[in-house]
């Protein structure tokens, strides 16, 4: 989605129980059985995985992770008492099995990989000419009330210089003056990539050719950054653009690239405001406005989480504990009904969806939700006390 466009964000998200780290000040008072221990993840995230090995008397040991016929080999160094910590990144959704490939007996476990979830928005210019194609982007349909409405395009995703985000460009023409609401829907390729579907972006289609006009997020949110574009029609010769909100400039003018003048811009207040885009080009004769009124919305509320583990809610602000050599399901809930991130430090590891508690001593467990359309990221700790009994 460049230009007119329809933008896809493919945006990173995770699962319950992502990323461990090893356990910290030297080897935990455990019964010495070897293990392999590494969270639940997904697709394109890098995890940490610990091992120990208590009789290897090797200086390193060999993993394997397998998906069907992806393989992913791992040489892992070890300490004196047989631990060890790398990292690894699944390249596919579904069940990994890690092993041991060259030791006696060999250990093994299995952790679930989740699809990158993907979040999709169209952006178009406030203004396009009837009757005249202009660009567009993924799978791009007119919205009509009770159908899934007629399809207008579909274009191939490009990488971007943001890792978290692909754009397409889809060509289409528009058929009506006025009003056209349009949206578009992500068509997962493969099972790495969940689909997803944008809101509804309603251009207005008018009879004559605009020299400028404005290209911007469909929904504009207080304290949030986005990128405000003024856009030139085909044929209109590169110059500058000055941005104004309400009037004021928001800063110098920004030249046009290939057309398009790019400036990130955070609304500092919420209501109805006026975005003015003065256009003046290169040859002498060109120049143009284009004025949109905007509706700046309040600022997302942040996530909130409730985390648990086995059957106790934690919490974030008091005493939590595990008795050392126990191990209990790790779950959170979120209002975004996003998925949670977790990591851990101190005498605890995760694996799977389960943290272990290997060691006397405390346990940092960080929580992680990446927020959504309606929610803020928001990250929240907790303190396990690990004992010989669980006394709070």
């Amino acid at each position: 989605m460049r230009r007119s466009r329809v933008a896809l964000g493919i945006m990173g998200a995770s699962l319950l129980a992502l990323g461990l780290t090893f356990p910290a000040q030297g080897a935990p008072r455990i019964t010495p059985s070897p293990y392999l221990a590494t969270a639940n993840g997904m697709v394109g995230v890098t995890g940490s995985l610990n091992v120990f090995f208590p009789k290897a008397k090797t200086p390193s040991v060999s993993i394997s992770a397998t998906n069907g016929a992806i393989s992913i080999p791992m040489n892992i160094a070890l300490n004196p008492a047989g631990y060890g910590t790398t990292t690894w990144t699944p390249s596919a959704s579904g069940i990994w099995t890690i092993s041991s490939t060259a030791m006696t007996p060999s250990v093994s476990t299995q952790v679930s990989v989740l699809p990158t979830a993907t979040s999709t928005a169209i952006n178009t210019p406030n203004q396009l000419q009837l009757n005249v194609e202009n660009a567009g982007t993924v799978t791009l349909r007119k919205y009509l009330v009770g159908t899934t409405g007629p399809v207008l395009g579909t274009g191939w995703l490009q990488p971007t210089s943001d890792p978290l985000v692909s754009v397409a460009n889809i060509p289409w023409t528009p058929d009506a003056a006025g009003a056209f609401p349009v949206f578009g829907t992500y068509n997962q390729q493969t099972l790495n990539f969940s689909a997803s579907t944008s809101t509804v972006e309603q251009p207005d289609i008018v009879l004559f050719a605009p020299m400028v006009s404005y290209r911007f997020a469909p929904a504009l949110r207080v304290g949030q950054a986005s990128n405000i574009n003024a856009v030139l029609w085909s044929g209109i010769v590169e110059g500058s653009v000055g941005f104004l909100f309400d009037g004021v400039g928001l800063r110098g003018s920004v030249p046009t690239i290939n057309g398009v003048a790019t400036m990130s811009w955070t609304p500092p207040s919420e209501g109805l405001h006026f975005l003015r885009a003065e256009f003046t080009g290169n040859n002498p004769g060109y120049s143009g406005v284009s004025l949109q009124q905007i509706k700046v919305l309040p600022a997302l509320p942040a996530d909130q989480l409730v985390v648990s583990l086995g059957a106790s809610t934690l919490n974030a602000n008091g005493k939590n504990a595990m008795a050392r050599g126990t191990s209990q399901v790790l779950s959170s809930l979120a209002n975004s009904g996003a998925p949670t991130l977790f990591q851990i430090t101190g005498p605890c590891v995760i694996a799977g969806n389960r943290l272990n508690a290997i060691g006397n001593g405390s346990c940092v467990l960080t929580a992680t939700s990446v927020g959504s359309g309606a929610f803020t990221p928001v990250t929240v700790n907790f303190t396990i006390t690990i004992g010989d009994v669980a006394a709070l």
